[in-house]
This record gives structure tokens, C-alpha cells and sequence, in this order.
């Protein structure tokens, strides 16, 4: 494989509608970035004043990065002023999302509110260009940044997955730049070309030890939020009985064992061609992984369309070299006394695009988990429920670690056994159209001390628990969980429609400003008094029916 590059096929650019430029999902919030260079792109961000812009190119040229990777980060982080940053040519990347998924605004008329005017074919004024020669004045010791040594951190506190990756990138173009000088320096006592080769080697090895990572932290993350819905792989993955017996009756924390049985389970295998990265991301995510990073890397740049067979035709060549370089020293099978052929250029744009599809991948994934309720428990503002029902047949394991387990058999009896009848006939018609709606995806029985459920429905691209019952002696609830449906991309707008439908159920009236003030992050409780009214039933159906059809058709 000499010399081979990765280029994508021409297209036409499209430009999206205004509502295209809303972000599919919330920000991350928890995502840190610890190396330095970030620091760097959000000081030369805030140096681009309304009016002005700059470049991916220009960041990316100041930090020693690849103009990808700081597309990314911009979608990634939320960066203040991310708007101002646009492609080579001038114009807006037709990839750009405002960090607010409810901000539709398009970004060139707030470029043009700015002072920065365009011309007819889309592109800014160049005068107004911050390049990268103008930031390296605004910072005089500007430099290729490299990530923090362990002594600036502390040793015993491993680094975030993608912190890792970006370290291990940042080595690979620090053995380039190395080979570069020596290169100048005529250095004829060894083959400087090899420095090339340990740098690609390098570029494989970061994404195979950050593939397996993140695999881990994921699977650790499903282990402790049994609620959430898992990938049939994850739910075949075996733990030896000593484990359990740990964890059982020992009391030892199952993130720990589970962890450490990861590490283990995984350590051995080695993720660098495609369909074995795959195959390792299916145990955590049920994502059509090369498939979404194809979309996401052409949402980047429509104009140059990429299929999931190039990308990982790419990454088979990737690794093919890095075996050859690893296992006969680069032999070139078509001159037996001669290494194949390499250069910094082609060493820096294997890093560059493996670094593209790790950030295409982690944006792919979407966060290990959104932050969940435990909807085992019923909201905290409802009150109590009064005693606990006991379960059918007095089934209760008194074992100190064991959970009552509800399931859909002893659910329903126990909602028929306690509560009055038309309490009971509006649960049982909300639970029993859930099953028949078309974008139902599954309910999820509490493990609690009160008998629960709840029905996930698909939204969009995601899912989210969107109703919960939960049946006390004394009363019981159905709690409609705006916050989950807020957090899996639900817009305030369509939730505003479902509060105020639901306003129409008896004392809801205040309902649509109470979730308007609480912003949709709160859960919302239809009580025992509400719940025997005879239209109750009819108006929750009807309200879920609207918003279902109104999220049904988003991208």
C-alpha cells in the first residue's frame, strides 16, 4: 500500500434549512479536555471579534492539529463564538450546529448582524480574515502545544479515554517532527523514514488502546443503570461465578469487579481494522457505527460525500501497513532488499484522518448515557405512597441483597388488587396503549419497594422513558417525565404543546407555565384523584399520540 490517501468523491453543496442548524442532541456538560492545545483554540476564539472570522485551517495550523479534529471540538464543546469560525473558502461549513438545540437560527444572518457581509456566492469578506500568522502575533510564544507531562497531573489519576487518544496522537506527530529536523540535518547514520513508521504505528496503537477504553467505561456505565436499554451483545457477556460471589456476598462495589473483568475480558484483543472495532462498539452500542461516521464526516463537508465501504476500506490499509511495518520492518515484497517507501506527509495524514474517525465515532456514540432518573422510585414530591404491596403470592426475596423484581404479571395484579376501579382502568388503558403504538419501544418493570413501569418510546433519532406508574396502597401515580424527554432531544416547543394538553386534566391548568419555569426538567405526577376521573385516560392518550406524531419525522 504505497502512498495510498484517502479522498472522498465530489458532490454538490446543499444548504440546509434553517432548522438543520439546531444540534441533534444536548452538549456534553461532563466532557472535559485536558490537553492544552484546546485551551489555546478557545483563547484564539475569543481574539475573533464580531465582524471577523477565521478558519478550522487556522486553529488547527496554531495548535499543530488537523482542521478536523477542530471542527469537532467546536461541535463537541460548545466553544463561545464557534459561528465566527467557517471553512477556507469563506463560507459557513454546512456541518456547523449552535450548541442550543433549540437555537435554529442561520448563522450567516447573525454574521451579517455582526458586520460581516458575504458575497453572492455564500463567502465572507477576506479582509476580515483572522489568519494564522495574525494569532501567532496575539500570542508571541505560540508553539505546537503537547499534553500535560504526568508530573503536571496527577500520576495516580488515570486521564479521560479521549484525553489518552489525544496524547498518544500528539507523540505520533512529535516522532514526525523529529524525523523532519533530522531529515534537515542530513542525518545519514540511520534511516530517519523510520521515524515515519513508528509514527503511523504510533497513530494505530492510540486508537486500538482508546477503542478498548472506551468500550470499558461503557459497559461499566450499562452494568450500573440496569434501565437503561442495553445491546444484545453486552447482555451476553459472561461473569465467572467468583465474581458474583464478590460482588453478592462480599459487598465489593460492582463497578470495581466489573471493571477490572472488562479490562480483562478485553486486554487480549486488539482493535485496529474496522470490523473488529465494530464488532467491540456492539457490545455497548446498537449504532450502525461506520454508517453514522460516513454521514457525520459528510455532514462535515457535503461537497466531498463519503461511504461507510471508503471509510473502512481506509482504515483496512491503516492497518495492513502498520502489520507490515510491526511484523517484516516495512519489506517491500516487490524489491526483497528494500523497505517500502514513506513520508512525513503520508505518516501525518493517516494520523490526521484516524484522529477524524475517533472524533467521528465519540460523536456517533453520543455520551455513554444520558443522566438518568431512577425510575425504580416514584418522584419525591408526590409524597408517599403508603405501604408497599406486597407481591402476588407474597413472592419477596429477604436476602440482604436481593430486589423485589417486579414484572408485568405481578404489576398488573397488583394494580387491580389495590387500586379503586377507575384508578385502575386509566392505568391500564395508558399501559396498554403504549404496546400499540408504533413508536413504542419496550417497558422497563421497577425493581423497587412499590410496583412500577415504564414505557420507552423512540423520539427522533433516540429513546426516552416517557411515562412512569408506580402503585402504592394509599395512592398511586402516573409520572409524565418531561426532564427524559427533554434530555433525548425533545424541543421545548414540542414539550410546550404537551403540557398544554395535559392542562386540560382536572387542577393541570398551571401545568404548561409550572414546566415552562422548571425549563422541562422536572417530572410531573397525575395523582389517584385525577387518575379515577373517566376523561383522564383519553386526554394522557391523546397527548402522547400529538407529541409522538410531532417528534416522528425529525432527522
Amino acid at each position: 500500500m504505497r502512498g495510498s490517501t484517502f479522498r472522498r468523491p465530489q458532490g454538490v453543496r446543499i444548504r440546509p434549512p434553517l432548522t438543520e442548524y439546531r444540534a441533534r442532541r444536548q452538549a456534553s456538560e461532563t466532557r472535559t479536555y485536558v490537553d492544552p492545545r484546546w485551551r489555546r483554540v478557545r483563547e484564539a476564539l475569543a481574539q475573533v471579534a464580531p465582524g471577523s472570522w477565521t478558519t478550522y485551517g487556522d486553529l488547527a495550523e496554531l495548535v499543530g492539529m488537523a482542521a478536523q479534529s477542530v471542527g469537532g471540538f467546536m461541535a463537541e464543546s460548545g466553544a463561545q463564538g464557534a459561528h465566527r469560525v467557517l471553512q477556507a473558502n469563506g463560507k459557513i461549513s454546512p456541518g456547523f450546529r449552535w450548541p442550543d438545540p433549540e437555537r435554529p437560527d442561520d448563522p450567516r444572518d447573525v454574521l451579517q448582524q455582526e458586520g460581516l457581509t458575504f458575497d453572492d456566492a455564500g463567502r465572507a469578506d477576506r479582509t476580515r480574515r483572522i489568519t494564522v500568522d495574525e494569532f501567532r502575533k496575539m500570542f508571541p510564544d505560540a508553539k505546537v502545544l503537547t499534553p500535560l507531562s504526568e508530573s503536571q497531573e496527577d500520576s495516580n489519576e488515570l486521564p479521560a479515554p479521549f484525553d489518552q487518544f489525544q496524547r498518544n496522537i500528539s507523540y505520533a506527530r512529535q516522532l514526525i517532527q523529529g524525523g523532519q529536523n533530522l531529515e534537515h540535518l542530513k542525518v545519514g547514520a540511520f534511516d530517519v523514514t523510520d521515524l515515519y513508521r513508528a509514527a503511523w504505528s504510533q497513530a494505530v496503537a492510540a486508537i486500538d488502546h482508546w477503542v478498548t477504553r472506551e468500550i470499558v467505561d461503557r459497559g461499566v456505565v450499562l452494568a450500573l443503570r440496569p434501565g437503561v436499554p442495553r445491546p444484545a451483545k453486552f447482555d451476553k457477556l459472561t461473569m465467572p461465578v467468583a465474581l458474583f460471589e464478590k460482588i453478592h456476598h462480599h459487598s465489593e462495589p460492582l463497578a470495581e469487579v466489573f471493571r477490572a473483568h472488562l479490562e480483562r475480558e478485553f486486554e487480549y484483543k486488539t482493535f485496529q481494522s474496522p470490523e473488529k472495532i465494530q464488532e467491540g462498539f456492539a457490545h455497548v452500542s446498537e449504532v450502525k457505527l461506520w454508517v453514522k461516521v460516513a454521514e457525520i464526516l459528510t455532514d462535515q463537508d457535503p461537497t466531498s460525500p463519503v461511504t461507510s465501504d471508503e471509510v473502512r476500506a481506509r482504515m483496512r490499509e491503516i492497518a495492513r501497513r502498520r502489520n507490515n511495518i510491526a511484523h517484516t520492518a516495512d519489506h517491500n515484497p516487490d524489491q526483497p532488499d528494500q523497505k517500502l517507501p514513506i513520508t512525513a506527509d503520508e505518516a501525518e495524514e493517516t494520523i490526521a484522518f484516524l484522529e477524524s474517525i475517533a472524533l467521528a465515532i465519540q460523536q456517533a456514540l453520543g455520551d455513554p448515557a444520558p443522566p438518568t432518573i431512577d425510575y425504580n422510585s416514584a418522584p419525591a414530591e408526590a409524597g408517599t405512597l403508603g405501604p408497599a404491596p406486597e407481591p402476588p403470592g407474597g413472592r419477596r426475596d429477604d436476602t440482604p441483597h436481593a430486589e423485589p423484581g417486579w414484572d408485568e404479571e405481578s404489576l398488573l395484579q397488583t394494580i387491580k388488587r389495590y387500586c379503586p376501579g377507575k384508578v385502575a382502568h386509566t392505568l391500564l388503558a395508558v399501559y396498554r396503549h403504549a404496546e400499540r403504538h408504533a413508536a413504542f419501544r419496550g417497558y422497563h418493570y421497577g425493581e423497587g419497594e412499590y410496583p412500577s413501569v415504564t414505557a420507552r418510546f423512540s423520539v427522533g433519532t433516540d429513546e426516552a422513558a416517557a411515562w412512569s406508574i408506580y402503585v402504592g396502597i394509599t395512592k398511586s401515580l402516573l409520572s409524565i417525565n418531561f426532564a427524559e424527554l427533554r434530555d433525548h432531544g425533545v424541543s421545548s416547543q414540542v414539550l410546550s404543546q404537551l403540557a398544554v394538553s395535559l392542562s386540560r386534566l382536572p387542577g393541570w391548568t398551571d401545568v404548561p407555565h409550572q414546566m415552562r419555569r422548571a425549563n422541562y426538567s422536572a417530572r410531573v405526577s397525575v395523582e389517584s384523584a385525577v387518575l379515577a376521573d373517566p376523561n383522564t385516560a383519553n386526554v394522557v392518550i391523546e397527548a402522547f399520540n400529538a407529541l409522538l406524531a410531532s417528534v416522528s419525522d425529525r432527522p
